[in-house]
């Protein structure tokens, strides 16, 4: 992808050359079970940064004022001074929770304009976009889906890369999630992952999280469950594991990571390394300013037009006065 986008790029469809902006534009009106299936079909899959991203630079534009908003407490304003680094579970809470509408067709757009500008390295050629452009034909006159909708399809193509959590690297995301989370989002988020936290953690619970941090063998953690719970946090301390009973928030959150590892996606290598090195979000951020400055552009031109027409209508207004006065001299 590169770094600034051309205003003007064209790609050559049956011996047609045809501009990529319009192209885009034009494949927002395929719903996303049938973009699941195209791209699955091609073994194409994508990082949840890339979801991240796309739902951030949609709302960014209604909290950058949330200052000036009566809807937001003060404690929430408080914890938006982190809505850059937020992961995917904050953004998708922040929306549902204060009504925040995220633009489906904005989302698609932004989507298809990454798809399209990394089609070589996704194994995508010039032919595969004929078949999308029937697709497009097809569902011209349909109504747009909703995001639920698109979010539940799109879940089966984002996958977590290695390092990442909810669209973040580990440690952005333990940061984050521990300074702009009440532990009731924290329980959630657990909910979303089947991982049910405790209030306070037995001496199972321990064992399993200390036996996980050290990837202990049935052996050793059988030893383990000869000591005492003081033994144990103990123990956890030597080794560097900050643990006990009574957990925090950090400890919620690291009890989520940590159960979440057991059950791990497969992850889709080729795919993670074609991102790589790529700032999505940047990327994204100066599409946003494109857009604005295209719409003040025309705009400004729609005003300049209306002046002229005014001006021509005028000059008209004058000459027939003029012409009149005239003839009744």
């Amino acid at each position: 992808m590169k770094e600034k986008r051309r205003k003007e790029e064209f790609i050559e469809l049956n011996n047609k050359k045809i501009r990529l902006d319009r192209l885009i534009e034009s494949f927002v009106v395929i719903p996303s079970h049938e973009i699941v299936k195209y791209l699955t079909t091609k073994e194409i899959f994508l990082p949840s940064y890339l979801h991240k991203a796309l739902v951030r630079k949609n709302i960014a534009p209604i909290i950058a004022n949330a200052d000036n908003d009566d809807k937001f407490s003060d404690e929430m304003k408080h914890r938006l001074k982190w809505f850059d680094q937020f992961t995917i579970f904050q953004l998708e809470k922040l929306a549902q929770s204060y009504g925040i509408s995220i633009d489906v067709e904005e989302y698609k757009r932004d989507f298809w304009d990454i798809i399209i500008h990394n089609r070589n390295d996704l194994g995508i050629n010039n032919l595969e976009f004929i078949k999308l452009q029937n697709l497009a034909m097809k569902y011209q006159k349909s109504k747009m889906e909703d995001f639920e909708t698109m979010i539940q399809n799109f879940r089966k193509i984002y996958f977590e890369p290695p390092g990442y959590f909810e669209g973040c690297l580990v440690s952005k995301a333990k940061e984050v999630l521990s300074y702009a989370m009440t532990l009731s989002d924290v329980r959630e988020l657990g909910k979303k992952y089947n991982v049910e936290i405790p209030r306070r953690i037995n001496k199972q619970q321990l064992i399993e999280i200390v036996a996980l941090k050290l990837d202990l063998n049935e052996s050793e953690q059988e030893t383990l469950e000869k000591k005492s719970i003081l033994e144990l946090e103990r123990y956890a301390k030597e080794q560097n594991i900050n643990i006990s009973i009574e957990l925090k928030k950090i400890d919620m959150i690291e009890y989520i990571l940590l159960k979440r590892q057991i059950h791990q996606p497969s992850i889709h290598e080729k795919n993670t390394k074609i991102f790589e090195g790529i700032n999505i979000e940047e990327y994204l951020y100066e599409a946003k300013f494109e857009e604005i400055a295209h719409k003040y552009t025309l705009e400004r031109k729609k005003k300049k037009r209306n002046l002229r027409n005014l001006l021509i209508s005028l000059i008209i207004l004058v000459v027939v006065l003029a012409i009149v006065i005239f003839e009744l001299i």
